[in-house]
């Protein structure tokens, strides 16, 4: 079986989507295995952004043949840039899409090209000499091959490009509204053309001039790149580029397989583009098919709502789980809401642990625990029938929590279904670990009251809230051991406290020591000391006692104590209920003073 990794930030859905279909495409009936590490948002300022890359360290390069890297993110990727690093350490063939990193092999479109060409169809087709440029992040490399192709098209021209007419943001529609303002102030904003490098901002560019009552094609026109969905049901349809993500996909898949094979290392690989004129540039007639759109639109609003009414089901029926054994039972309910064909859940040991920590923690499928010795379930891994795995980071705040795979199946990121589910995962995760948290802190709180500070037995409070139940649950059938440390005062007195407090805890470590059957070991109070076990009889008893004696003795020897260490001791046995546990509490007691007075005398 060959196995290929696969980076990816979700800029775009049906980018992603698409990319995979091709890839699926690809290698269906092979025996290739894709695992996909997505993170859905990747800006470095943001502590989201900083906890959803904590994906991309997860991975061992050394348990793939090759890897793509479908990064196509926003601003500066110095951590994409270690990640490769980190990955080319191994020797694996790395091949990027749409964008090249570390001079990598890239596959993609011809940016310059294609750009240069839709901005020879506003010069020459439609006449326009001002053309203002709207761009991505200016160290962005697509960004800058199609800012270079529209720079050499106007220079071609004969048209001096003007500084003030080109602007870098982010890929963002916000970024489409923003820049209208700036050259609005500047009454630079409505020029011949607007080439905008996505269709994103060239939506938000209209929907800002609409605002002024401007519109394309009629008072500017304007043209996008991608040739998304909403640019092409939008009014006026937006002039783009199609880049053919499917078939990027398909081909980027058989690129990888011949650089690992060493049929060819090229620097850079090209699929094909081409341009679609529509109504922002003033080509073709408002041919919308409005009753379609319309009925496109109601469809998209109940397939949402719907998968809203799905999230808000999930979200309550994980909130109210706990991580423990029910834990696998919500998660089989996700999967079917869902219709997820499996799902695991890798949930860290603590929220201190390391982002990139493995096989520490517990994996959760949704037919039970399951053993991890790799990424994913050891049952996943033995019968091999899901070939592409979507692994994505848990976490709340700055809380790593651990990861989660589903297998990849249609319509799974499609309407933010996946992400949806992932965000409420981690919000769910992390109400259970401080659920979890809170019940160890009342437990250690419940241990501080119940335990004795100084011997870490039980103490008067653990003795009153433990013994009736043991008492009970054995119906009786107990024995019980009380002690009194001999000479305690003396030990204080004369040698200080120091050692008065050792002999205390040589008590302590005789009884843990020798008596392990007894589960209520418990310190009274001073120099008094009290055992509960199960039933035995007076001879095992008195074997117990001398044991205890000889124990102390080796205790006095390796402390070097002044004196040896003894303790006096008296015990009572039942084997009913006939007497209550105060009589035999007193019995003990009783016994173990008659004791002690004897050895005085």
């Amino acid at each position: 079986m060959r196995k290929i990794l696969m980076i990816t930030s979700t800029w775009n859905i049906i980018y992603i989507d698409s990319l995979i279909q091709g890839i699926r495409k690809r290698i269906r009936g092979t025996d290739i295995h894709l695992h996909i590490f997505n993170a859905y948002h990747v800006t470095e300022h943001s502590v989201y952004g900083q906890m959803e890359q904590s994906i991309f360290r997860l991975p061992d390069p050394q348990e793939y043949d090759g890897i793509l890297v479908a990064i196509n993110s926003v601003g500066d990727t110095p951590y994409i840039d270690d990640t490769i690093a980190s990955y080319l350490q191994h020797g694996r063939r790395i091949l990027s899409i749409d964008q090249q990193y570390m001079k990598q092999p890239c596959i993609g479109i011809d940016n310059y090209s294609m750009f240069y060409q839709i901005t020879k169809h506003m010069v020459e087709n439609h006449g326009c000499r001002t053309l203002n440029y709207l761009g991505g992040p200016e160290f962005n490399e697509e960004n800058q091959s199609r800012c270079a192709g529209f720079l050499d098209c106007l220079t071609d021209h004969g048209i001096t490009p003007d500084p003030q007419r080109i602007i870098h943001c982010s890929f963002l529609h916000s970024d489409g509204e923003n820049a209208y303002m700036r050259w609005k102030e500047k009454g630079l904003h409505l020029p011949d053309a607007v080439l905008c490098a996505n269709d994103n901002m060239a939506l938000g560019y209209c929907v800002a001039a609409q605002r002024d009552g401007y519109y394309a094609p009629s008072d500017f026109r304007i043209s996008g790149f991608d040739n998304v969905e909403e640019g092409q049901i939008y009014s006026p349809s937006i002039t783009s580029v199609n880049r053919g993500w499917i078939e990027l996909g398909y081909e980027s898949v058989g690129r990888l397989l011949d650089m690992i094979e060493g049929r060819c290392q090229e620097e850079k690989y090209y699929t094909e583009g081409y341009c679609v004129y529509n109504e922002s540039c003033g080509c073709g007639s408002n041919n919308h098919d409005y009753g379609r759109i319309l009925q496109y639109m109601y469809q998209e609003k109940k397939i949402t709502e719907h998968l809203n009414e799905l999230h808000l089901h999930i979200q309550q029926l994980l909130c109210s789980s706990s991580i423990g054994p029910l834990l696998p039972d919500a998660l089989n309910q996700c999967c079917e809401t869902l219709e997820l064909p499996a799902l695991a859940v890798y949930l860290q040991p603590d929220l201190d642990s390391a982002a990139d920590s493995r096989h520490v923690g517990q994996l959760y499928t949704n037919r039970g625990p399951d053993n991890v010795t790799s990424l994913i379930p050891d049952a996943w891994s033995a019968d091999g029938k899901y070939q592409i795995l979507l692994f994505s980071p848990l976490h709340f705040q700055s809380e790593n929590l651990g990861y989660c795979i589903v297998p990849y199946d249609k319509n799974l990121l499609l309407y933010d279904k996946h992400r949806k589910f992932i965000d409420n995962l981690s919000t769910a995760m992390s109400l259970m670990w401080q659920q979890e948290k809170l019940r160890q802190m009342n437990l250690q709180l419940q241990q501080l009251y119940i335990r004795d500070q100084l011997t870490g037995l039980y103490n008067r409070f653990g003795y009153e809230d433990l013994a009736q139940k043991y008492f009970r649950q054995q119906q009786g059938r107990i024995y019980m051991i009380f002690l009194d440390v001999d000479k305690l005062k003396t030990f204080n007195d004369q040698y200080g406290h120091a050692m008065g407090d050792l002999a205390i805890k040589g008590v302590a470590e005789a009884m843990e020591t020798v008596l392990p059957q007894a589960p209520i070991k418990v310190r009274m109070g001073g120099d008094e000391f009290l055992a509960v076990g199960p039933y035995t009889d007076e001879a095992a008893l008195l074997s117990l006692e001398a044991r205890m004696q000889l124990w102390l003795a080796q205790y006095s020897e390796i402390h070097r104590m002044p004196f040896p260490l003894t303790a006096s001791m008296g015990h009572v046995w039942s084997e009913d209920m006939e007497s209550s546990l105060e009589q035999l509490v007193q019995e003990a007691d009783h016994r173990m003073y008659e004791i002690k007075k004897a050895r005085k005398r």
